[in-house]
């Protein structure tokens, strides 16, 4: 006899992933307009569906938080894997972590002080850092970037840029921190004879 799979680990039927997109959808944007207090029943009605759809999906508002998280943490890992060692790879990554914080930026602070330590971010830091260590490669490898970059070089990267961006008051106020914080990173990263192009952002 076998045994049944799990609830948590089944398929979601089509229309449950849908409410279930619906609702991180809804969150993101209300999040990002109006800031981690926004009611539960406001994000179910944006999203279209009821609140007890809501609750079965997240029953809690950090639950909520750590799916929209790890939501851009799939987006930062779908990218490093479709690069294929060019030496534009790191300033696509990078960029990509800048829009996510510039949409994100006002929920991380706010998870940040609501949960204190455990809202830290130091494994998905950890992640990323070697992500962008490895996207750094080629551009290295080309002369396009400073030698002596690290594993540790990154995880301070991260934590100024969250310091840079997070703090914003909108999301206009933290498209420009980052594009200033980008200019900034860069002409510390790229050695000197080599241009880069500024951020389509």
């Amino acid at each position: 006899m076998t045994n049944p799979i799990p609830r948590s680990e089944r398929p979601l039927r089509s229309d449950a992933t849908r409410n279930r997109a619906a609702l991180l959808d809804a969150a993101a944007k209300l999040f990002a307009e109006r800031g981690f207090d926004v009611p539960m029943a406001e994000i179910a009605a944006t999203a279209g569906v009821g609140r007890t759809t809501l609750l079965r999906n997240f029953p809690t508002r950090m639950e909520l938080a750590s799916a929209l998280f790890e939501q851009s943490m799939g987006c930062m890992r779908a990218l490093a894997a479709r690069q294929t060692g060019r030496p534009e790879d790191f300033a696509e990554l990078f960029d990509l972590k800048l829009r996510l914080y510039i949409r994100n930026g006002g929920l991380a602070e706010a998870v940040q002080k609501e949960s204190g330590e455990s809202g830290s971010f130091h494994n998905e830091r950890r992640e990323i850092s070697e992500l962008f260590l490895n996207a750094a490669q080629p551009a290295i490898r080309a002369g396009r970037m400073r030698p002596d970059v690290t594993h540790q070089t990154f995880m301070v990267l991260q934590q100024a840029m969250a310091g840079a961006i997070t703090g914003g008051t909108s999301s206009e106020d933290r498209a420009e921190r980052a594009r200033l914080f980008r200019s900034l990173i860069f002409d510390g990263l790229m050695l000197p004879h080599q241009a880069w192009r500024p951020s389509p952002m």
